[in-house]
């Protein structure tokens, strides 16, 4: 048996070296940097001439994705959210039930208003009305939900009472969508609003057969931006928004095939000053996917 000398393995290791340092052929492969999800939200605004706001946790691991969470965009139709869970709580208080009818004015019917449209001259009742604003963003519906529940000012208070601190609504239907920049009214941030919704879909803001109806409901919403970036198994419970400078918004709970459950609230507008500047609808999707890959890794 040969034993190895330190000298003997000295003039080896050297011998190795100098073999190495001779090759042409040797190369050490350098890996591609790997983006961070604030590197690649960025490039989706740059891609898009865009600005994104994101706020999105996993409930169950407390990972965080997060990109000008605390910028205020407008908040447009979710909104509605909080109007449909008002209602759900005075129900729960006995101030009003869910089958207390309204009558729909055919004269007050607004754009983008398909549900109280077919319902003109008749009545809908508030579980009706309730599901109109959060499956289809009925606009009409809106405004019948706040006028029911003490108008936009109710919003307001409403968000303060859930934890909810930036969210404000000043303006109706349809005028709320404006989104003119720099304009403070009908405003929330994405973590505001995330917070908010958080405490109506998993929290205790409302008594549990009252939050599993808002799910259902949410969960039934045909509008979802959201959706278009998910993966295969997935669903969610998510309000969405479109208004002018290409204001676009989708705010929810995500659902996994697994039991994952993302809290997900993306808000954005055109780097543009156009106020018919293109939805970004597209991109929510785009965000969705990036944020789910992100929280569930």
């Amino acid at each position: 048996m040969h034993r190895l000398t330190r000298r003997g393995v000295l003039i080896g290791s050297m011998a190795l070296a100098a073999m190495v340092a001779g090759s042409p052929s040797v190369a050490v492969a350098t890996p591609p940097p790997v983006l961070t999800v604030e590197v690649r939200l960025a490039g989706l605004e740059q891609e898009h001439n865009a600005l994104i706001g994101v706020y999105a946790v996993n409930l169950d691991s407390g990972r965080t994705v997060a990109h000008r969470a605390q910028d205020s965009f407008s908040m447009l139709s979710t909104f509605k959210t909080y109007a449909a869970a008002r209602v759900l709580q005075m129900a729960e208080r006995g101030e009003l039930s869910l089958e207390d009818r309204m009558f729909v004015d055919p004269a007050a019917i607004l754009i983008n208003s398909p549900v109280t449209q077919d319902r003109a001259g008749r009545e809908m009742t508030l579980a009706e009305l309730c599901q109109a604003v959060l499956q289809r963003s009925d606009n009409l519906a809106g405004n019948m939900l706040l006028q029911r529940i003490g108008g936009p000012q109710a919003i307001t208070e409403f968000a303060r009472s859930i934890g909810d601190d930036r969210s404000r609504l000043d303006r109706w239907e349809t005028e709320l969508n404006s989104a003119v920049p720099g304009d403070p009214r009908d405003t929330s941030a994405p973590e505001a609003i995330a917070t908010g919704y958080r405490a109506l879909l998993i929290g205790d803001a409302l008594a549990p057969p009252q939050r599993r109806l808002l799910d259902d409901w949410m969960r039934a919403n045909q509008t979802s931006s959201m959706r278009a970036g998910f993966p295969p198994g997935w669903t969610s419970a998510d309000k969405t928004g479109t208004g002018d400078y290409g204001s676009t918004n989708d705010v929810g709970i995500a659902y996994g095939p697994a039991g994952e459950r993302l809290l997900i609230a993306v808000m954005t507008r055109s780097a543009t000053n156009d106020p018919k500047a293109q939805n970004l609808r597209p991109v929510i999707g785009q965000v969705a996917e990036l944020v789910i890959s992100t929280l569930t890794s």
